[in-house]
Formats: C-alpha cells, sequence, structure tokens
C-alpha cells in the first residue's frame, strides 16, 4: 500500500510540473484532479486497513483537502 501511495504522489507531483508548463492547462488540471481523487481513497483505505493511525490520517486527509481547494482555484482561473 505505502508503494502504491508514493507512486502516486510522485505521480501528482510530475502533473504539476506538467500543468505549470503547458501552454493549455486545463486537461492536466482535470487528471490531477482524478489523481488527487485517487490518492484520498487510498490513504482513506489505509486508515480503514489500520496502515494509518488516525493522527496521520488527519494529517494526510488535511493536506490533500488543501490540495484540492488550490487546484480547484487554479481550475477555475484556466476556465476564465
Amino acid at each position: 500500500m505505502a508503494h502504491r501511495l508514493e507512486e502516486l504522489i510522485i505521480a501528482i507531483l510530475e502533473k504539476i510540473i506538467q500543468a505549470n508548463e503547458a501552454r493549455n492547462k486545463l486537461g492536466i488540471l482535470n487528471e490531477l484532479s482524478a489523481l488527487l481523487e485517487r490518492l484520498r481513497i487510498l490513504i482513506r483505505l489505509s486508515k480503514d486497513l489500520t496502515y494509518l493511525d488516525f493522527k496521520k490520517y488527519e494529517a494526510l486527509s488535511l493536506g490533500t483537502n488543501e490540495i484540492g481547494r488550490m487546484l480547484g482555484g487554479w481550475i477555475k482561473y484556466c476556465l476564465k
């Protein structure tokens, strides 16, 4: 599970870099949004399977929520 989380986080970072450099960002940002949702699900699953204690889960959830808010703002900006 940890390996899948690590790969997903790296994929998210790569998409952020791609979106930052791209002229047409919207498609990449939508892909990034899907990756972030997969990360949220894996984090929740890790907690349910007791791979993560509640404090770590809470910290990771807060971080992914913040990233989601920033991503949503970026997408709204690109739609203008």
